[in-house]
């Protein structure tokens, strides 16, 4: 009996010992090829990023704009008395690659429901140069107009491709396509853009961001093409993003159809996101 007892223990002893070292050799194959993350958030300013929360992380989001900075600038102080749009956000990772989220726009009232999903991810031995991720989202105007519910809603989608080249710099390309069943003005509502972004980051905590909305083919009548700057602040738990744009919008359909001023003619605006994450 005692030799019996001797020589399970000896068994369970070889089992939990053949488990740990499998479990390392897991943990070591895992990391062989990480994936590489070109941005810590998933809006860089207003457009889509490839950056995906992992499963059972919700992203809370507070996303502000002013008025334009230079007009009126003392009465106004710089923009900061005239409150344009403020955007409340929560984000679920349901699995390391697909998010599903839904916001609240003050401007209209537009709640709106969006999903992404990374189709490739990009890994440290440039296997997969690139990540590639699809994106949608449904805007809904609840702002009473006395208009049938489906000339407010809107939709976009995008493709959003970005490569890290480095340890400082990334870029992405954003083609998406937005439509609009019911525009309070005069021109196309099917729109079309090539959007571009970009990330310089200076150190582990600051990064400079810049994003660009050229619009292709057809626009809203008196568009123009948005342009943003910004300064991202990683805190540990909090990344606080400020930034300096020519829209007021968050959400990327209505940037592009309802832009009318010009970065660089000094039509810009202060705004800040705010991302806070919480493991579930």
């Amino acid at each position: 009996m005692h030799i019996a007892k001797t020589s399970i223990l000896i068994i369970l002893l070889h089992l939990i010992t053949v488990s740990a070292v499998l479990a390392q050799m897991e943990r070591e194959r895992s990391v062989v090829n990480p994936k590489v993350d070109a941005f810590w958030t998933p809006t860089l300013i207003t457009q889509a990023t490839t950056h995906h929360l992992a499963a059972r992380n919700l992203n809370v989001t507070i996303m502000h704009s002013f008025g334009i900075a230079t007009s009126n600038v003392v009465r106004d102080f710089f923009g900061f008395d005239n409150v344009q749009n403020v955007r409340l956000g929560l984000d679920l990772g349901l699995t390391d690659r697909w998010s599903v989220g839904v916001g609240r726009s003050s401007q209209l009232n537009v709640v709106d429901i969006r999903t992404k999903y990374a189709l490739f991810q990009q890994d440290k031995s440039d296997k997969t140069p690139v990540s590639i991720s699809l994106k949608g989202d449904l805007g809904i105007v609840t702002q009473e107009n006395r208009r049938p519910l489906e000339d407010d809603i809107s939709t976009q989608a995008s493709v959003v491709i970005s490569r890290k080249f480095n340890d400082t710099f990334s870029l992405q390309v954003n083609p998406m396509y937005a439509h609009f069943n019911y525009l309070n003005t005069t021109g196309t509502y099917d729109l079309f853009s090539l959007g571009i972004g970009s990330s310089v980051q200076l150190s582990n905590r600051f990064a400079l961001t810049a994003e660009y909305y050229p619009v292709v083919g057809d626009r809203v009548e008196g568009t123009n093409n948005a342009f943003s700057l910004g300064l991202n602040i990683q805190t540990g738990g909090h990344v606080f993003q400020l930034f300096f744009t020519s829209s007021e919008w968050h959400l990327e359909q209505y940037v592009l159809a309802n832009n009318d001023n010009q970065f660089w003619a000094g039509d810009f605006r202060f705004g800040f996101n705010v991302n806070r994450i919480f493991g579930l």
